[in-house]
């Protein structure tokens, strides 16, 4: 399965929803590779967090 979270808009809380969807499908048993394309890195600090 693919799931894309995109919105042109920054600020809208993308990140937040796909790092804890990340998380989540994890703890269940999932592979799961995140790709985040934004040069800010926003998803790396938060899963070092």
């Amino acid at each position: 399965m693919i799931i894309a979270v995109v919105n042109e808009k920054g600020g809208s809380g993308k990140i937040t929803v796909v790092v804890n969807l990340a998380c989540y499908l994890a703890k269940e048993g999932d592979r799961v590779t995140l790709i985040d394309a934004d040069p800010q890195r926003s998803s790396e600090i938060f899963s070092n967090i």
